[in-house]
């Protein structure tokens, strides 16, 4: 065969080369599209035994403990994250975890270490997977207080027979601040009065309570002064702005009452406050963690 005029024999070599090796990835592409589609197809194919798998799931309040038992915990739902499909719902059942060294707050970890998971709820499910899935955990709570509970999800691949419990187990964190108004009630009818009290409660999405440490039964951590106990007062921005009544929002700071017996007390007064209908929307703010609660409640003063 005659060489094409202005191609060299290690051209044409060359371009024969390319050409074989185009064709192998021709031909390879679609079986490893194939491969990809089918993966783990196997698994589940008729005649393949569910295997059990066991996932334990733990909710803990960002900058708290866990949601347990005394707040209503939380309840959990384990969805295939691709075809939405129900695999477990529960809820989680236990304590908050321990205070002191053994506890999650007080603690001193290097990442990858486990968290202190003594008395701390948790749900597990026991899932039959007859084939990997992704799974979608989803945390609603806490339960004891409806108007301030959150949502949070995350996903993760689960392979049959791989347990998800020792450790950690499945983790995950709810933001928010429990937040409650607690005068004046909902839909309250005031008489005409020169100054209204304003007060709430707030805590932790875990419940546990915001207040000096000074007492020795109040104490979360003992290796830690007072004024470096968790969930004190100052951390945190508590107020009450009040809507309505064709006039301009008026805020009004809310601060920390020391209350025998009640924790997370903050109060404000309303001076004058104008005749009319007024929705009162108190909130919190811990700048640290950015976590955030609102409370709203509706007021009628008369002419």
């Amino acid at each position: 065969m005659a060489d094409a005029p202005g191609i060299t024999a290690g051209t044409l070599s060359r371009r024969l080369l390319l050409s074989g090796f185009a064709s192998v990835v021709a031909i390879r592409q679609p079986n490893v599209a194939f491969a990809m589609q089918n993966a783990g197809r196997h698994a589940g194919s008729p005649g393949t035994k569910a295997i059990s798998t066991k996932v334990c799931v733990r909710v803990m309040a960002r900058g708290g403990k866990f949601l347990g038992d005394d707040i209503g915990g939380a309840s959990i739902t384990i969805r295939d994250a691709h075809t939405k499909e129900l695999l477990a719902k529960g809820t989680t059942s236990g304590g908050s975890g321990l205070d002191g060294p053994g506890g999650v707050m007080c603690a001193r970890l290097r990442r990858g270490e486990p968290l202190a998971t003594t008395d701390a709820s948790s749900y597990t499910a026991d899932l039959k997977l007859d084939r990997p899935r992704r799974i979608e955990v989803t945390a609603y709570g806490p339960l004891g207080v409806p108007r301030s509970a959150n949502t949070v999800s995350a996903t993760q691949w689960v392979y049959p027979g791989r347990d998800i419990v020792d450790g950690d187990g499945f983790v995950l964190e709810l933001p928010g601040l429990i937040v409650q108004i607690v005068s004046p009630p909902a839909n309250y009818n005031a008489k005409s009065l020169a100054g209204l009290r304003i007060q709430a409660h707030a805590a932790m999405m875990c419940g546990c309570p915001i207040d000096y440490k000074s007492e020795e039964s109040k104490v979360v951590c003992p290796e830690l002064p007072a004024d470096q106990q968790p969930w004190l007062p100052d951390e945190f921005e508590v107020a009450a702005v009040i809507g309505g009544a064709n006039g301009a929002p008026a805020t009004i700071p809310l601060q920390f009452v020391d209350a025998a017996g009640t924790p997370g007390q903050f109060a404000g007064i309303w001076e004058q406050p104008l005749p009319g209908a007024h929705e009162i929307t108190v909130y919190a703010y811990q700048k640290a963690t950015g976590n955030t609660g609102v409370d709203t409640a509706t007021i009628l003063i008369p002419n």
